[in-house]
């Protein structure tokens, strides 16, 4: 038995006798008692030096008894806290506290010191000669002793420091508060007020309670499975009888109290009701759903509660009763008769601590269903005395899943709104009220409204004002969007108080809802950012670092996207691992059907990095040439020559011999000039010379790189190979190029008596006229001579001839159109000062200069 056989007899007996003749008993009974053992204050303090007197019993409790009282006198007297500090410790000296919950917690330490005290104040101590002294200790090797007519139980400490003491047992100090609200109800035989209740009364003595931590954490004690059933059905009583008294004096005619008072007075209930949630465990309900899954289940929990038997309170394991498990040894506890069990946590936040475990959470409502007809449990049964709290809440669920989202609720504008509609808008349809179905499509209507002139506003901004500004302003319509989605969803579950399933299928449908918006914003932040890139001058808007910056941007965003998407999702309660298992398991069947994606997606940005071709480059491939538009993610796009718009894939345009025109420094022209067979030796020589002549004079040719050689004899001609580079990159001018030199060389070949073979049979009909004598026996002699003078210039041109030809000729012709205009520009720059007289006179057309250089022209 756990109560004392005395504290039954006492309450029959103060039932029985009258109250003066009990008034008259108590005082001779504390007359009576022997003053070695109820001692009064020391005359001085204990030595810090010395510790207490615990070697036998009598010794320990007369320590603990005189060092008590001394401390209350003077916490009294508001002695200073060093003086008090001393009594303290010779106090705690009296209890094991180092095994039992309350060894790290001072505060703990001093409420189950005057508990004791209590218990003993309203017990009849027996005389000190009556208590196991040293003597008796060591002649009878006593290991522990009970105060008679109570629990309280000392035993002697076998190892460690305190070896040989004798302290009340972690046993007796986890029952002492049971013990103390069993023997509340008597009086103290000295006839002095409760010191427990005035010392929890007076926070302000003793510093921050752990009643007031809890309530600022919003969390109760559940060291144990006894703490926690205690804690859980205190928190939501008082929760319930705060709210009820606030609601019944706000609605009262005249109001008894403010609107103000009501919403602090709700505040505290509030504060109670999350402090009941906190017993359970909540890890498997995603975190958008667990403040109200928490709270629905602390309710549905205390309908259940209210509406069985319960266990006698010390029939529930507390802390000492399960001081020997292991740390991370597992332990359930079922409340007899039902499927409710309290589990203690493994791991995480609440590890070590005791919880209704998540499948009591999931089946509370199927058990508040299958007892919601019985009647509720009555207030007088006896198994209930031991309980902290043991009140029923009638309708606190049904009042709360009907009402505005607040436990008081005509402090919300709701509230009173309600109290003037018929009581037909209560009905129940699928677990919410008519006004709540109502109170929703209103809400999802103007949702759907402001969110249309959200993005109607910021769009039209864009479309009206494009730009890398805009851009960025069309952020903010997704965003805005999403936040009202937020504001709706918050009001819908807070104000309207929507609950159970519907209300989980509403924050889901919201919250995807928001996510989607949210990812819609990331696409617009990385094309904004994008946008602003592009905008610089210094990058064309069609070149390749441009399609570049669309690329990046556009994967940039759909990594952001996903991380978004799995956060949101996560948060929703959808567990992403099995998914991106599942994505793991069936990737090699995505990659195999968009390979051909995957591939293209690959090589452009091998395009990318390798860059052969640029937006803008003329380029060859595959026997077509035209103009690169654009590098995307899976095609590039040329224009043709021929205007047509040619889509190559990337991974077959990557893997195509590429000619890109635009990288040439200098550009080529080579050709074949055939003569005929009818060409002497000399004429062939004075062609070879004449071409090289005129190549190294040409301003635009490469001089480094002349190539022109008599290569073969080819079947109706004599072939003469001309290799050169034109000095330019642009096509257009390097075609005129060649057309220029082309043009000189028929001159040359022309000039020099001979002409050009063709592969054709030719039929004479008439005399043939032959080539022209005169010019071959000009060439000829012309050749002789530079024998004759040694400068034959083969197998090609001397240094000094090749010096005296750079540049000698004139491009572009004379005559054309560039040539004057070019020499326009040259008229038009030069504005001298003043002119001198000898520089008045022009040159004629083919006037040499007087130094014998070549002609001049104006």
């Amino acid at each position: 038995m756990r109560i004392a056989l005395f504290f039954r007899r006492f309450g029959r007996m103060q039932t029985a006798i009258p109250p003066i003749v009990f008034a008259l008993s108590m005082a001779w009974i504390v007359a009576a008692v022997p003053s070695g053992v109820l001692a009064q204050t020391p005359s001085q303090a204990p030595s810090p030096l010395n510790p207490a007197q615990t070697g036998s019993p009598r010794d320990s409790l007369q320590s603990f008894l005189r060092n008590t009282d001394a401390l209350i006198a003077l916490w009294r007297s508001n002695a200073p806290v060093h003086e008090q500090r001393l009594f303290l410790r010779a106090a705690v000296e009296s209890f094991d506290f180092e095994n039992s919950p309350y060894a790290a917690s001072t505060s703990e330490q001093i409420e189950r010191i005057l508990l004791a005290r209590e218990i003993i104040a309203r017990t009849i101590v027996p005389p000190a000669s009556a208590i196991p002294g040293p003597e008796e200790v060591a002649r009878d090797g006593l290991t522990s002793w009970t105060l008679p007519g109570t629990d309280l139980r000392m035993e002697r400490v076998g190892s460690g420091r305190d070896e040989g003491d004798f302290k009340f047992d972690t046993g007796t100090i986890g029952e002492l508060e049971l013990d103390y609200r069993r023997a509340a109800e008597l009086p103290r035989l000295d006839g002095q007020t409760d010191l427990y209740q005035e010392y929890m009364n007076r926070p302000d003595a003793h510093g921050i309670t752990s009643d007031a931590i809890a309530t600022r954490l919003q969390s109760a004690g559940t060291s144990s499975p006894r703490e926690t059933l205690e804690a859980f059905m205190f928190n939501v009583n008082a929760a319930y009888e705060i709210a009820m008294s606030a609601e019944r004096a706000l609605d009262a005619v005249p109001p008894q109290i403010s609107i103000e008072d009501a919403r602090a007075a709700q505040a505290v209930a509030d504060d109670h009701l999350y402090q009941a949630t906190s017993v359970f465990d909540l890890s498997q309900i995603p975190p958008v759903l667990r403040k109200d899954t928490g709270v629905e289940a602390a309710l549905l929990l205390k309908e259940v509660l209210d509406r069985i038997p319960l266990p006698r309170l010390d029939a529930v394991p507390d802390a000492a009763d399960l001081a020997n498990l292991e740390p991370g040894q597992g332990y359930r506890w079922r409340l007899p008769g039902t499927r409710i069990e309290i589990e203690r946590m493994q791991s995480g936040p609440n590890a070590e601590n005791y919880l209704f475990d998540s499948a009591t959470v999931s089946g509370l409502l199927e058990s508040y269903k299958a007892l919601e007809d019985l009647p509720y449990r009555s207030g007088s049964e006896l198994t209930l005395s031991d309980f902290r709290s043991s009140n029923v809440t009638p309708g606190f669920y049904r009042f709360y899943i009907t009402t505005p989202g607040y436990l008081v609720p005509s402090t919300h504008v709701i509230g009173e709104l309600l109290e003037h509609l018929p009581a037909w808008v209560n009905v129940l349809i699928s677990g919410q009220t008519l006004w709540q179905w109502a109170g929703l499509f209103l809400t999802g209507g103007t949702l759907f409204l402001v969110c249309w002139l959200t993005f109607r506003g910021f769009d039209t901004l864009s479309q009206r004002f494009p730009g890398a500004t805009t851009a960025w302003l069309g952020i903010f319509a997704p965003v805005v969007s999403a936040y009202f989605v937020g504001v709706a969803a918050r009001f819908v579950d807070d104000d309207i108080n929507f609950t159970g399933v519907e209300l989980g299928y509403l924050l889901f449908t919201s919250g995807v809802l928001e996510l989607a918006l949210y990812i819609w914003a990331v696409w617009r932040l990385f094309g904004a950012i994008g946008t602003t890139i592009l905008a610089s001058s210094t990058i064309s808007s069609r070149g390749f670092d441009a399609s570049l910056v669309r690329l990046l941007s556009g994967i940039l965003a759909v990594a952001a996207s996903i991380g978004v998407g799995a956060f949101g999702l996560e948060r929703l309660g959808v567990d992403i691992v099995p998914l991106l298992a599942g994505l793991g398991v069936g990737g090699l069947a995505v990659a195999l059907a968009i390979r051909p994606t995957l591939e293209n997606l690959i090589s452009g940005l091998i395009l990318f990095s390798d860059k052969p071709v640029r937006v803008g480059d003329f380029c060859t491939f595959g026997g077509m040439s035209g103009t690169v538009e654009d590098v995307g993610i899976r095609s590039t796009q040329i224009r043709a020559t021929d205007r047509t718009l040619i889509s190559v894939p990337n991974a077959k345009f990557v893997d195509m011999e590429l000619i890109n025109w635009a990288r040439c420094d200098k550009m080529l022209i080579s050709t074949v000039v055939g003569l005929r067979y009818e060409t002497s030796d000399d004429q062939l020589r004075y062609v070879l010379v004449k071409i090289r002549e005129m190549m190294h004079a040409h301003p635009m040719i490469d001089k480094e790189t002349i190539r022109v050689r008599f290569n073969s004899y080819g079947a109706s001609s004599l072939d003469v190979s001309l290799r050169v580079y034109a000095l330019t990159r642009d096509w257009n001018e390097f075609h005129a190029i060649k057309e220029d030199v082309f043009l000189r060389i028929k001159t040359i070949i022309e000039g020099s008596g001979t002409g050009f073979a063709f592969p054709s049979q030719t039929l004479y009909m008439a005399k043939d006229d032959g080539l022209d004598e005169d010019l071959g026996r000009a060439a000829d002699a012309e050749v002789a001579r530079w024998r004759d003078e040694g400068c034959l210039p083969f197998p090609r041109l001397s240094p000094a001839r090749m010096d005296a030809l750079q540049d000698t000729l004139d491009y572009p012709p004379q005559g054309s159109n560039e040539w004057a205009q070019k020499h326009a520009r040259e008229e038009q720059a030069a504005e001298p000062l003043s002119t001198a007289p000898e520089a008045a006179a022009p040159h004629s057309i083919g006037e040499e200069d007087q130094d014998g250089g070549r002609p001049r022209t104006t």
